[in-house]
């Protein structure tokens, strides 16, 4: 053979393996850092990245990312991720992972250096700064010297209330809501089946074979029922959504109760109501640890697959292309098992162990759920966590839940440094919570329970020496708290509800310190605002009445037409009976 042939085509192999073997590896390590910094928002670590081709792997080792909120710890890391592809797949340029390897993932360990990344400033959570706000301007700086008159002389602007500007809000999402559910109630596409229907059935009247007639009687009769069934599917689908929009209004409950614990604060009296308390006390800490997930889910929604099978798509502008089917098809890239180890808490860490299934870029091909369980235990400490991610339908939906017991509490601060705050010390926790997801929608409720506990109230801020001596007798020879939580809302606008049995004893302390003035002015204060919301109020629930009546009323006009239309044409489905001759004798 020449050299002028063999020659640049050995100088073209050796070129590639040079790149592969020297360029690949520091470019995809450099890709992910930059990649990953852009969602993170804070620095990324990737100690070694080693791949293979011969036998097709990756092993990728030392891995942190910083948080964006604390220079020197880190959110997240692992000593290192490994797995091998399996060989076939790569010919159709498919990744697939039989088994995967995760070890030692931790979470907020510190760091020796800063995590900041330069020019890159991350925005504070809205939820987060509207829940300290909350507990900064709760407050304690009057006392028995309370008048009802403060509250009478104090003027309520409807502009600057919190349930007004949601009254607003609601009553324009609910027209259009409504509109939308209306617009689901597709009477014609039911009718034009029944009409379809009622064609194929004066067909089959006139069919003089009996045997035939009965068959075509009895299928015409099985599609009556399956579209009936799914106008009644659909219509209990659009009562439920309806259901939904009435709860909504609940929210304005709420809203109402941090006006008034927002007039009492600029009245400088603390409010009595438990939820208000409550959201002074947990809301700050509660707000943080949700902002930190709801920053993780849309960063997993970020990467997240997109809502197509992919392999099925036909990019050509022009002809026809044809699928022939195959025995086994593999999504783009599968990892069908990850298994993973870590250790979980900085002081006396808890070892865990688990596994994570189905984790691929093309779901609806898998068409199986990604599913993680994981589990550890040490003396009196559990772990169970559950997770799936469901993206095989036409919306992302997730479930999880966890229990976290004999929890170990170092040191927790409730409330604010600028108002109120409570120092828990030496608690044993109870953890559990469960959170679902629906394309943008949460629905999620958590409760942490602390046992053996020490109380220490900070009332320094508080100058009435009869409320400060009250407050700080509420928490004596007091062990144990509960503290719940509600979610809802979007990812992007999470709503919290929070109680705790805290707020009940310093609900206490204040009414009995502050005497019955004090109540006298919350209840001016109340009504003031409730006088405000009113006509805001009236005209949501008039528009919500009226438009659920005209919903209800075209639900039961289209019920009418289709399974009453349906129900007429299945009396009609009687085959015809040979008549005997009638012979005179």
């Amino acid at each position: 053979m020449r050299k002028s042939y063999l020659l640049p085509r050995l100088i073209l192999l050796a070129l590639v393996w040079a790149f592969f073997f020297f360029a690949f590896d520091p470019l995809l390590k450099w890709g992910m850092i930059k990649g990953l910094e852009k969602g993170a928002k804070a620095k990324v670590e990737i100690a070694s990245l080693r791949t293979t081709f011969l036998h097709p792997s990756l092993r990728l080792g030392g891995f942190a990312v910083a948080d964006s909120k604390d220079d020197y710890r880190n959110l997240v890391e692992f000593s290192e991720l490994s797995f091998s592809a399996e060989g076939a797949p790569l010919l159709e340029k498919k990744l697939v992972v039989e088994n995967a390897s995760l070890a030692g993932l931790r979470f907020g360990t510190t760091r020796k250096t800063s995590g900041k990344l330069l020019f890159i400033r991350e925005e504070p959570s809205e939820l987060v700064e509207s829940l300290k706000k909350e507990s900064k301007d709760f407050a304690l700086d009057r006392a028995s010297d309370v008048k009802a008159e403060t509250a009478g002389d104090y003027k309520v602007d409807p502009a600057g209330l919190e349930s007004v500007k949601l009254a607003k809000q609601l009553e324009e999402s609910c027209r259009k809501d409504y509109e939308g559910l209306a617009a689901r109630v597709d009477a014609k596409k039911y009718q034009d089946g029944l009409d379809a229907l009622k064609a194929r059935y004066e067909k089959a009247k006139s069919e003089k074979n009996f045997a035939k007639q009965a068959k075509d009687y009895a299928e015409i009769g099985k599609e009556i029922n399956k579209l009936t069934g799914e106008f009644k599917k659909d219509k209990q689908e659009i009562e439920a959504d309806a259901a939904k929009l009435k709860d909504s209004i609940k929210g304005l409950d709420e809203a109402r109760k941090k006006d008034l614990a927002a007039v009492m604060a600029k009245m400088k009296l603390p409010s009595l109501d438990t939820q208000s308390i409550a959201r002074m006390l947990a809301g700050p800490l509660i707000a943080e640890k949700t902002a930190l997930a709801m920053k993780w889910l849309t960063l997993a929604k970020k990467y997240m697959p997109a809502n197509s099978k992919g392999v099925l798509k036909n990019e050509a502008p022009r002809g026809r292309v044809v699928h022939f089917p195959k025995e086994k098809s593999y999504p783009t890239m599968l990892v069908r098992r990850l298994s993973l180890t870590g250790e979980l808490g900085l002081e006396d860490p808890l070892s865990y162990s688990g596994v994570i299934e189905g984790l691929t870029t093309q779901p609806q091909v898998y068409g199986r759920p990604a599913t993680a369980l994981i589990k550890g235990a040490k003396g009196a400490r559990r772990l169970d966590l559950k997770c799936s991610v469901d993206a095989t339908g036409e919306e992302i939906r997730t479930e999880s839940a966890l229990s976290y017991s004999g929890m170990p509490v170092g040191q927790l601060k409730l409330g604010s440094p600028a108002s109120f705050q409570l120092e828990v010390t030496g608690a044993t926790g109870a953890f559990d919570g469960s959170l679902k997801t629906a394309g943008e929608k949460l629905d999620g409720r958590a409760a942490l329970r602390l046992a053996g506990a020490s109380f220490r109230p900070d009332a320094g801020n508080i100058k009435a020496a009869p409320l400060r001596s009250a407050v700080e007798a509420a928490f004596t020879g007091l062990s144990s708290a509960l503290i719940e939580s509600d979610i809802t809302g979007t990812i992007k606008s999470p709503k919290l509800s929070i109680k705790t049995d805290l707020a009940g004893a310093l609900s206490k302390a204040f009414g009995g310190a502050l005497g019955a003035e004090a109540k006298k002015a919350q209840d001016e204060a109340r009504k003031k605002i409730d006088e405000a919301l009113k006509p805001y109020r009236d005209k949501l629930d008039g528009l919500t009445a009226s438009k659920k009546a005209e919903l209800d009323e075209k639900l039961k006009d289209a019920e009418a037409k289709v399974t009453g239309g349906g129900d007429k044409l299945l009396k009609g489905l009687v085959p015809a009976k040979f008549k005997l001759p009638k012979f005179k004798i």
